[in-house]
């Protein structure tokens, strides 16, 4: 399976290290421009390559990490995307005991669901802590992952693809419809 990404982070990265460990063939596109990684890539070994746009929509799964103007903006040269999976990405999240209302306010997630209503979308989340002096590191010893998704095939398959990239994947989808329920609830009650 061949996977694409576009835009650069910290965990578009990991993903892309952990795709090629699990003998996936990875093409990266940064629409800040492809030269900025060269050295990276070439590092990263033979399966992983800098591509296209029209090359990284071509594949079977897109991981994004785009600022929602530019995703706006890059829609615009994109294919069909009907049935295509994109994993959209997010920034840090610093506090793992706030990472459902961080889901649930997701607008970002929200707004490519919307610009890419064909497709199924996945919100993928990786919370990082503050350790004491303000040391930020990355939880490698919790290789927990979350993600919600509202299409059952897409949860599915990126469950499947994260245990395959040594994560354990913690599937939210649930428990954030139900928060969307009761809130939902709530505000008739006020009508």
């Amino acid at each position: 399976m061949k996977i694409g990404i576009i835009g650069i982070s910290s965990l578009t990265m990991e993903l892309a290290v952990r795709s090629v460990h699990a003998a996936y063939e990875v093409i990266i596109y940064n629409p800040k421009g492809n030269n900025l990684l060269k050295d990276v890539v070439e590092i990263m070994g033979p399966h992983v390559q800098l591509g296209s746009l029209q090359e990284v929509v071509n594949t079977e799964m897109i991981v994004l990490f785009i600022p929602k103007d530019d995703l706006e903006k890059l829609k615009q040269n994109l294919p069909d995307m009907t049935g295509k999976l994109i994993v959209h990405t997010s920034g840090l999240i610093f506090d793992p005991q706030l990472l459902l209302s961080g889901i649930t306010n997701a607008m970002t997630y929200k707004t490519t669901a919307a610009l890419f209503p064909e497709a199924h979308v996945v919100k993928l989340f990786n919370p990082v802590s503050f350790k004491p002096n303000n040391i930020c590191i990355q939880q490698k010893d919790r290789e927990e992952i979350f993600f919600i998704a509202d299409h059952k095939d897409s949860r599915t398959s990126i469950k499947d693809f994260l245990r395959k990239l040594k994560f354990s994947p913690i599937d939210l989808s649930n428990r954030v419809y139900l928060q969307n329920m009761e809130v939902n609830k709530n505000k008739e009650q006020f009508i």
